[in-house]
């Protein structure tokens, strides 16, 4: 019995675990959105998860840049096409988009449409630049818009 006294629980050891199912969980989504196509990829919301919590030093942004990163080899896009958008978005974008829009929902519209659309533009003049074909911009990214649009609307709480 005294060998079991000595051993104590540590609630750190949690975060890893709930960490670790989830990125199963993101992967299994992504490999079924894959194959489904009516289920959004969830690009757009873990773009604006990340460039709301961006400033915080959590492991829960470096997981959300390793999924946009495995999205981006699964769709066939660009590797770090994602890491260009949020360096550009957050550099020049996010300020003045914030000053100019008063409410969240406008904000979570423009971040999530900016996210689809800005890979859309790096990816397709990444193609041009090195002589490779064009992607096609389909109307079911309209819809992966809405539906990351209205997921973000509903989970994240976005302040300015």
């Amino acid at each position: 019995m005294q060998t079991f006294s000595n051993m104590r629980r540590n609630s750190s050891y949690n975060r890893y675990l709930k960490l670790f199912v989830l990125a199963l969980a993101l992967l299994l989504y992504q490999i079924f959105s894959s194959v489904y196509i009516f289920l959004s990829p969830l690009a757009g919301f873990f773009f604006i998860y990340i460039v709301k919590n961006f400033k915080r030093d959590n492991l829960e942004v470096y997981l959300a840049f390793l999924y946009l990163c495995f999205f981006e080899l699964n769709q066939g896009f660009y590797l770090f096409s994602t890491v260009l958008l949020f360096a550009i978005f957050y550099t020049f974008l996010k300020s003045r988009i914030e000053a100019v829009f008063e409410n969240r929902l406008w904000i979570i519209v423009i971040t999530v449409a900016s996210a689809y659309l800005g890979m859309f533009f790096i990816n397709t003049f990444l193609a041009y630049l090195f002589n490779h074909e064009f992607f096609n911009f389909g109307i079911a990214y309209f819809f992966y818009i809405i539906v990351d649009t209205i997921l973000s609307a509903l989970l994240l709480k976005y302040e300015k």
